[in-house]
């Protein structure tokens, strides 16, 4: 298989016969290692429900992230299992992104981050299993990625209640003692969470004065009886999709039907176009683009001068309307490039014609981008930075990377869905450690206070949250705008509130605790006429 987007792969060198992910179905045969994180996945599964999923902010996810990989790292360490390079690669990236939720709040990243560190999450419990089709990140990964996400764990979901009553039948030597111990822990957390408020409404203040002090340093366990609850029912099914992805890849219990051979008939199967064919339609397509750049150049080109074209006289609409053109044309070219060599009856080793043609096809989009780019740089020029624009920006560098792997892969050959999976998780990753929020505000910020942005959107720092504070403090000392200077108090104001109010709590992050050191010696008041409510979101003057 030759490991490129447009035609299915072999096995490559050095792959042994042993990297298979699906195994004749056979029944789950627990030892006292699965019974032991049976009662672990429960506790992940309660743990995920109640700092991750009601929440998806501070230090919770960062925590959670650092205790689910080490606790499926030791065990899959104690079943004897070495994690791959891959495996390594992947844990790195999940705790790189789990770490971002406790540095900043990242307003302008969701759902993307959150979706991100799922996936993330459960790919690389198949990478450092061995259990991808090809044993490491290859260009089955969309295929590899529905198989971990459903199959597995969902084929294994009722092996956590074998593994559990594995320890009913075998007796727990001393040594083994702590997992007993931890689990009462657990449980005794759960009811102490229940039965203390009740304590505190019926005592009359000595009791309380007792454990008041411990009581605040436990705080994270003051929810709701009804939250409490309903997380600890909740992860009943949690625990068991977990452990059945987690041990179900370690005893490498896939689809049966889920095989290297199986999965490349099919993929042959599909190779019916004639190449006549596939060559007429890529010509046709590259023809039609080459006809409809030349024939609108000014259009195309004016934005790298600095100028909008005629007949368009607002920026926005101008560089939006560019940039999903280039969305439209790039997914329209995936898909022609996929079909072409997916589906001809002649692979591109074979076929000269297609080498060409998938070059120039290729080239095309890498024009569409740069256009689309500098007309996304002209739209930034005049309305300033926000998150909304940068992602794209960067969504544009990622698709130049991948067109340009496309040409490099008619000579070389690798696997263009790794590239794009290794290039992706490291442009992510660098985004949410950067905070983009932050970078965004002070762009606009600076660009104000030096007279090259005239208008200062305010709104941009209700979106950003606390990662806007630092730019406003900026603005807000500096500027002679009465009007700037009002929203910019009762921006400030809500931040000062709201991150006070999130002290101590899993959704703190080190922004937070750097906004209240940094206004505690404001004295700020809302000017919205709300009194002391949060102020309301200021519509954006532009997207």
């Amino acid at each position: 298989m030759t490991n490129n987007l447009p035609e299915p792969a072999t096995a490559p060198t050095g792959v042994t016969a042993t990297v298979r992910p699906g195994t004749p179905w056979k029944p789950f045969m627990p030892d006292r290692t699965d019974g032991l994180f049976a009662l672990v996945a429960y506790a992940l599964g309660f743990l995920f429900l109640r700092w991750v999923f009601f929440e998806w902010q501070g230090w919770g996810v960062a925590l959670y992230t650092a205790i689910y990989c080490g606790a499926v790292t030791f065990y899959l360490r104690q079943k004897g299992l070495r994690m791959p390079r891959a495996g390594w690669f992947w844990l790195a990236v999940l705790l790189l992104t789990g770490l971002s939720y406790s540095l900043w709040q990242g307003n302008g990243l969701e759902p993307w981050r959150n979706l991100f560190l799922l996936l993330t999450a459960i790919y690389w419990v198949l990478s450092a299993t061995g259990m991808t089709l090809l044993g490491k990140t290859s260009d089955w990964l969309p295929l590899d990625g529905l198989h971990g996400m459903f199959t597995i764990p969902f084929g294994n979901f009722g092996s956590q209640y074998r593994s559990l009553a594995v320890l009913r039948k075998q007796r727990l030597t001393s040594r083994k003692q702590i997992w007993s111990v931890l689990l009462g822990l657990l449980l005794g957390l759960m009811v102490i969470s229940a039965v203390m408020p009740l304590l505190f409404s019926a005592d009359n203040g000595g009791f309380a004065d007792i454990v008041q002090g411990v009581w605040e340093q436990i705080s994270w366990i003051r929810v709701g009886n009804i939250d409490l609850f309903l997380q600890a029912f909740l992860a009943i099914p949690t625990a068991a999709y977990l452990f059945g992805l987690i041990a179900g890849s370690a005893h490498r219990r896939g689809s049966p039907n889920y095989q290297q051979d199986s999965a490349q008939k099919s993929m042959d199967a599909l190779r019916i176009l004639p190449m006549a064919t596939i060559v007429t339609v890529l010509g046709l397509v590259s023809g039609l683009y080459l006809v409809f750049i030349f024939s609108q150049l000014p259009y195309f080109f004016s934005a790298f001068v600095g100028e909008r074209p005629e007949g368009w006289q607002v920026y926005s609409e101008y560089a939006r309307n560019g940039f999903f053109e280039l969305v439209g044309i790039a997914m329209i070219n995936l898909s022609v490039l996929a079909v072409a060599n997916l589906g001809g009856q002649n692979t591109r080793r074979e076929s000269a014609a297609l080498r060409v043609l998938n070059v120039l096809l290729a080239s095309l989009t890498l024009l569409l981008i740069a256009t689309a780019f500098s007309k996304m740089a002209l739209y930034i020029n005049v309305y300033g930075l926000s998150v909304k624009r940068l992602l794209p920006c960067l969504f544009m560098v990622f698709l130049a990377v991948i067109y340009s792997g496309v040409i490099v892969l008619q000579k070389k050959q690798f696997s263009i869905m790794r590239l794009a999976a290794g290039v992706g998780s490291v442009m992510l990753c660098a985004l949410f450690l950067l905070d983009p929020d932050s970078l965004v505000a002070n762009y606009n910020a600076n660009r104000h206070l030096s007279g090259t942005l005239a208008d200062f959107d305010a709104a941009i720092l209700y979106r950003s949250g606390p990662a806007g504070v630092n730019a406003a403090l900026k603005v807000y000392e500096q500027t002679q705008d009465d009007t700037l200077r009002a929203e910019l108090e009762q921006y400030l104001y809500e931040q000062k509130y709201m991150s006070a109010g999130s002290t101590g709590q899993t959704k703190d992050t080190l922004q937070r605790a750097r906004v209240r050191k940094r206004l505690e010696q404001y004295e700020l008041k809302p000017t919205g006429g709300q009194g002391d409510s949060a102020p309301l979101l200021p519509d954006s003057k532009h997207p």
